[in-house]
């Protein structure tokens, strides 16, 4: 039963396209600005962590002490991380903000979380586009690594719906999980190296929590893009390997959880 509700999930390709669209579409409707708002959040986010933690705490990249190149390091950190942030604190309540959909015998509720992930996915990959004209316009360049992108990003899908089934699912029976998913993102966000060096993290408390610049999976994440991206290197394989294995088995385990309890959403929506 569990392989043939994933092969089904597979087979609706062109419905998962059609709801990622209508998402991004939906999401604007109305608005002035519209899909520049994908670029307006990063780039603010950018500016008040380069002015408090570059311009006041002075923090540099080792290596690279320009400003700008710090800068570009916190937009590519601010960039991944707000798919993933975006995409689980969505799926708290994808399938509260769909019961009719649900409700319908015919339509696959496990489509729901992977289409905000995706969608999530898709203004990741407008602020990218921000983050390779800033390379160009501070005359850096770009490298073929770029072409990488699609690489890193299976493993990053794959971690964020896995999750993102467990807590849409969790979240039709138990309504606390928006808040507490909003307060975990949180303190993921400072736990990884986004707007901070990671050998500050590595270092921090005299090296007794350097095991987590590995363990966490975002900051795996955000260390490989950041050296496809803006080092033109090839990404660190184990980290890679780890995060992809990883998001299998999350990916595993959340699907097989989602459809083991999604026969119940309609007794409690």
């Amino acid at each position: 039963m569990f392989y043939t509700e994933f092969y089904n999930l597979i087979k609706q390709k062109y419905l998962i396209y059609a709801l990622v669209k209508r998402d991004i579409m939906g999401r604007y409707k109305g608005s002035i600005f519209g899909v520049i708002w994908s670029i307006i959040e990063p780039i603010v986010l950018l500016i008040i962590y380069t002015v408090v933690f570059g311009g006041i705490f002075g923090l540099r990249l080792k290596d690279d002490p320009r400003l700008s190149s710090y800068a570009l390091e916190v937009f590519c950190g601010i960039v991944v991380w707000l798919a993933i942030s975006e995409g689980l604190n969505r799926c708290t309540t994808v399938v509260l903000e769909n019961t009719s959909l649900v409700k319908k015998v015919i339509f696959p509720a496990e489509v729901l979380p992977l289409k905000v992930v995706l969608a999530a996915v898709v203004h990741q990959c407008v602020g990218l586009l921000v983050l390779l004209l800033g390379t160009l316009l501070l005359g850096r360049g770009i490298s073929w690594t770029w072409l990488l992108i699609p690489l890193l990003l299976i493993p990053q899908i794959l971690l964020t719906v896995g999750i993102g089934w467990l807590v849409a699912s969790i979240a039709v029976f138990i309504r606390d999980i928006r808040q507490a998913v909003a307060l975990g993102t949180l303190c993921w966000m400072f736990l990884t190296p986004i707007f901070y060096t990671e050998d500050l993290l590595r270092n921090a408390f005299n090296g007794k929590i350097a095991f987590w610049l590995t363990a966490n999976p975002a900051s795996a994440l955000i260390h490989n893009y950041r050296r496809i991206l803006l080092q033109g290197r090839l990404p660190d394989w184990p980290m890679f390997s780890y995060v992809l294995m990883l998001g299998i088995v999350f990916s595993i385990i959340g699907f097989w959880w989602f459809d083991k309890t999604k026969g119940a959403f309609v007794d409690v929506l």
